[in-house]
């Protein structure tokens, strides 16, 4: 029998690709996917449509986010799957988190014009439309241009960490993001952990609840994988990975250009239920104790 493949990191037209929901079921169903996550940045816009289209395709739709993070200036991305995308807590941080996103593109594009690179602040957000602005879309633009040739070169020049247009001002530290994604009953994964994923570092994130790491990724070497499954394994943490899909924005990857295998996705959700009944049980002491209390 041929094994259930799955992509869970995957990016829609509500962040930064120009692929559609329905396109990108489209494309999971002639790779032959089983299952697969919309992880697009900040945002669960697309989820409510999603939801359509996994059952049209007969697709099984994992509920996930790649939320932005810093750490000690370091720029992290967590990704949560299996979340409530209807959480009060999450959609109204998220409107935050939008806020936040805009004035970060929007100081990226004042650091690009003080370097002499002419970029029109309505041009620019008319091609971001209503889509959470990221990174993606600047390199985009400077490609479109021709301030530079190639996308990788707009981050090589400018829009990497360290670079003269690069800027953080992210809403949550790691911790915080993680503890988002567990208050509404998430998985929270350390995406695509290089260059910074020493020891130390993991071991603090786990400190925080972290569960698991992407260890399959687009570019990832056979020994690089190896290497990540040995990490994730020596700290008892859950695998994942996928192709980081946006669209024709990245040509090097496409929706289920990177898989893993689905006995990952089953082992995520046993682990989840016993998370989630270990968190009603500590509710539920909560509650006789109050009771208790009160007689």
């Amino acid at each position: 029998m041929e094994e259930k493949r799955c992509d869970l990191h995957i990016h829609s037209i509500f962040s930064d690709s120009d692929t559609d929901i329905e396109g990108i079921f489209k494309a999971a169903k002639a790779k032959g996917l089983t299952c697969l996550a919309i992880t697009d940045h900040d945002t669960v816009r697309g989820i409510e449509t999603a939801k359509i289209y996994s059952k049209i395709y007969n697709i099984e739709l994992v509920e996930a986010i790649e939320l932005s993070a810093q750490e000690q200036a370091v720029e992290f991305h967590i990704l949560g799957y299996f979340i409530d995308s209807e959480d009060k807590k999450l959609t109204e941080d998220l409107i935050e988190v939008e806020k936040l996103r805009r004035e970060r593109f929007l100081i990226m594009v004042e650091k690009l014009n003080s370097l002499g690179i002419k970029i029109e602040k309505e041009e620019i957000l008319s091609k971001v439309k209503g889509a959470i602005p990221t990174r993606l879309h600047l390199g985009m633009y400077l490609v479109e241009k021709k301030i530079v040739g190639f996308l990788w070169e707009a981050f090589k020049k400018y829009l990497s960490p360290g670079k003269p247009a690069y800027a953080a001002h992210f809403k949550y530290s790691v911790k915080e993001a993680i503890h988002l994604i567990k208050d509404c009953q998430g998985l929270a994964f350390l995406a695509h952990p290089q260059p910074f994923c020493t020891q130390p570092r993991i071991e603090e994130f786990i400190s925080y609840g972290l569960d698991g790491l992407e260890v399959v990724y687009p570019r990832f070497s056979r020994a690089k994988i190896s290497l990540y499954e040995g990490v994730a394994d020596k700290a008892g943490l859950l695998k994942s990975g996928g192709s980081d899909a946006h669209g024709s924005y990245k040509e090097f990857t496409e929706i289920g250009g990177v898989t893993i295998p689905y006995l990952w996705v089953e082992e995520m959700k046993r682990y989840r239920e016993r998370h989630i009944d270990k968190l009603k049980g500590k509710s539920q002491n909560a509650k006789v104790q109050v009771k208790n209390q009160k007689l």
